[in-house]
């Protein structure tokens, strides 16, 4: 599968909840990181990442959609404009805007870097 077809496709599972099979896009070893001072900022394992993963359908049962407004490439790497909403369980509706730089390799996700507003996200989950 080319790269922005992969990337395309995770987000697409992601957002009909398909969780698992989105993270089947994702080799075992791939690194992902989230910027900011939250609880799960940093550097992740896939593992590591997959119990963010597991806090975020806690925190949105309804589902969390993150629709794919654009994608650039230029060999393995991948640039994508996503726009993720919910509503959490708090009553918030939560709005954001994200910039992912995806590197894909052999049709996997390797290194994915998730940029967002993490003030929207703090005001969120505080």
């Amino acid at each position: 599968m080319e790269p922005k077809a992969v990337v395309s496709s995770f987000f697409e599972r992601w957002s009909s909840g398909e969780i698992e099979s989105a993270f089947a896009l994702v080799r075992d070893d791939a690194k992902w990181w989230v910027p900011g001072n939250l609880p799960f900022s940093g550097w992740k394992s896939k593992s590591e990442y997959l119990q963010v993963v597991a806090s975020i359908r806690r925190g949105f049962p309804d589902g969390l959609r993150l629709e794919l407004q654009s994608m650039i490439a230029e060999g393995g790497t991948v640039a994508a404009e996503v726009k993720g909403e919910g509503e959490h369980v708090n009553g918030k509706k939560y709005a954001n805007k994200y910039h992912f730089l995806i590197t894909v390799e052999n049709g996997q996700m390797t290194e994915i870097k998730e940029y967002m507003d993490t003030l929207h996200l703090f005001q969120l989950i505080r």
